[in-house]
């Protein structure tokens, strides 16, 4: 009878451990929800870039200033932060990177140059998972006071990280990966819709000194004018 009692309660644990795998959804599903909740990839396909403009904290030194971010397909991109007392300046032009923190442009460093330099085909690339070498759905975990579903991401560039969806909207809510400078924490946080199209209006990098903040006021869409990624280093 005790052989028989064990058997069945065995079973169970079995059986629920297969109904907890079969919640899960798949890498396909949690893109197909983000690209509904962010507008659609009918919407963002067009998109050839697009421009942000607000301020910029960095909470540990007490610093404010103007952000304004550029990027244009395939991968072109250019960061500007005016902290008054610093200027950040940094870039790619679809060849190299350069970066500038008031000591005069410098090469971008080399895992940095793999980040930026994947190329994106359209507009809605960032919603297709097949981009990636690999990608698994892991399980859920609370990630910033959320309960999120875990994706386990290779780029085709090699780098590897997690990525955070909320089970509850969708949204692609934080990202976590190991570089250089040990792990690197990015939240995005409270979405708004610009154009039709849904970003997260702050991006907060945390870092071991503290957090960087970036506020999103304004976002247009269209290619910048090239002569913005024109790269300061020949």
């Amino acid at each position: 009878m005790r052989r028989t009692m064990m058997a069945a309660a065995a079973a169970v644990l079995v059986m629920g451990a297969g109904r907890a795998e079969a919640q899960l959804p798949t890498v396909q599903q949690v893109y197909d929800k983000f690209a509904e909740a962010v507008g659609g990839r009918a919407a963002w396909a067009p998109v050839q870039g697009r421009t942000e403009k607000g301020t910029a904290d960095i909470t540990f030194a007490n610093l404010s200033g103007a952000y304004e971010r550029h990027s244009a397909l395939p991968n072109k991109l250019r960061m500007i932060i005016d902290l008054g007392v610093a200027r950040i300046d940094q870039g790619f032009d679809g060849t190299k990177g350069w970066a500038d923190q008031g000591g005069g442009p410098q090469p971008m460093p080399p895992e940095q140059v793999k980040s930026v330099s994947e190329v994106a085909k359209d507009g809605a690339s960032f919603l297709d998972p097949t981009r990636y070498t690999k990608a698994a759905v892991t399980g859920k975990d609370i990630f910033d006071g959320q309960e999120a579903y875990k994706l386990e991401i290779t780029t085709a560039s090699g780098i590897s990280a997690t990525e955070y969806f909320s089970t509850a909207t969708g949204l692609r809510i934080g990202q976590v990966s190991q570089g250089a400078a040990g792990e690197q924490r990015i939240l995005y946080k409270e979405y708004k819709a610009f154009e039709g199209k849904k970003v997260p209006s702050k991006v907060v990098q945390v870092t071991p000194q503290g957090d960087v903040v970036i506020t999103v006021n304004s976002v247009t869409f269209g290619a910048p004018d090239a002569a913005m990624f024109k790269s300061p280093i020949g």
